[in-house]
């Protein structure tokens, strides 16, 4: 005599295989930070620099930052700094940075981040030299993307623990009079 599939079965098969597809295969993000040509952002001798956070997530590979960059007026610095160093160059202190860019007008290139940064990165736009005009600003528009490759690990751990939740009790449903 076949045995019914019961529901239970059914939702540990379910949660089993979505905890292992979210641990363990890999999907591509794409975040905008800075749209481009909607909004100028100006440098002025009083704020000299412009700062843009990138947060790449745990377990993440493959990042790229994606910069398109137009200087109205003057030339700007471009520097990509760790967290840790950005606190170095606000004190005035040494600092080391992931890479470099001086004097630039106009600007497009895809930084690959190779190994992979597992924490927050500072895009910093500076200027060294301001016009000799009536303004002492700064316009420029930037256009800022970044991508990578990373895993669901916080859904995929909730539904491991939904799983084992559900093939304890089955057991112990299941085997709890014999």
């Amino acid at each position: 005599m076949p045995r019914k599939f019961s529901w239970f079965i059914f939702f540990i098969i379910l949660s089993s295989t979505a905890s292992a597809g979210l641990l363990f295969i890999p999907y591509p993000e794409t975040k905008v930070l800075d749209s481009g040509y909607i909004v100028g952002h100006g440098l002025t001798k009083s704020t000299s620099y412009y700062t843009q956070y990138v947060e790449f997530p745990w377990r993440s590979h493959s990042q790229e930052i994606f910069l398109n960059i137009s200087v109205e007026r003057g030339t700007i610095s471009l520097q990509l700094i760790d967290s840790k160093e950005f606190n170095l160059y606000l004190n005035g202190e040494p600092y080391i940075s992931y890479w470099e860019v001086e004097n630039i007008t106009e600007f497009t290139i895809t930084i690959q981040i190779s190994p992979p940064i597992q924490s927050n990165i500072v895009v910093l736009f500076y200027a060294e030299e301001y016009p000799v005009t009536g303004e002492d600003t700064i316009l420029y528009y930037s256009e800022l993307k970044v991508s990578y490759i990373r895993y669901a690990s916080s859904y995929g751990l909730f539904f491991f623990v939904v799983a084992v939740i559900l093939i304890s009790s089955y057991g112990y449903r299941r085997y709890k009079w014999r």
